[in-house]
């Protein structure tokens, strides 16, 4: 099998991923807020997305080269290669940091104090623990919604495509009918 170059893969990996700064300079309530959010399966979701993403990317490319389409177990199994190297790939930790920083830049002290004070009451434990089931249903949603429509679409980026990029569009026309 053909290895993938690793700029696919880092591409793959990395769709979602932030780039992090560190946690240097970021105050203790950002970086607690941030890892109430993230431990409460946002991350996971994360990972889950990223390899969805990354299936994406590579799906067509297998299917070209095997000539047939992906069985339904190869694509589960494939999300699955994705989600586990994602996971071991990128820490935890890095998200954090991203997302500590960001707190910090968009909430004042005292918002930060406010939110961490909201999240540990039953409510805002709820929040937390039901924000990614939400988000979850919500990304199901879209994939529904999205497949459904896929040919409307599909049509419709090929013509938004065409009009923002009428070279591109007319080159690749040209070597597809070669």
């Amino acid at each position: 099998m053909m290895a993938w170059r690793p700029s696919v893969v880092v591409l793959c990996l990395g769709i979602l991923a932030a780039s992090s700064a560190g946690a240097q300079g970021v105050s203790s309530e950002a970086q607690e807020l941030a890892r109430l959010n993230l431990s409460s399966g946002q991350f996971d979701q994360i990972g889950t997305q990223a390899a969805k993403i990354g299936v994406l990317l590579v799906q067509k490319s297998l299917e070209d080269r095997s000539g047939r389409k992906l069985t339904e177990d190869e694509l589960r199994r494939l999300t699955e290669v994705f989600t586990r190297v994602f996971k071991e790939a990128i820490a935890q930790s890095e998200f954090e940091d991203n997302l500590a920083g960001a707190f910090d830049r968009y909430y004042s002290p005292q918002e930060l104090v406010e939110l961490l004070a909201f999240y540990r009451t039953p409510l805002g434990m709820k929040a937390l623990r039901f924000t990614s089931t939400v988000a979850e249903e919500n990304a199901l949603f879209a994939q529904r919604l999205t497949a459904i429509r896929k040919d409307q679409l599909n049509e419709r980026f090929n013509a938004e495509f065409a009009r923002e990029f009428p070279k591109l569009s007319e080159e690749l026309q040209r070597k597809q009918k070669q």
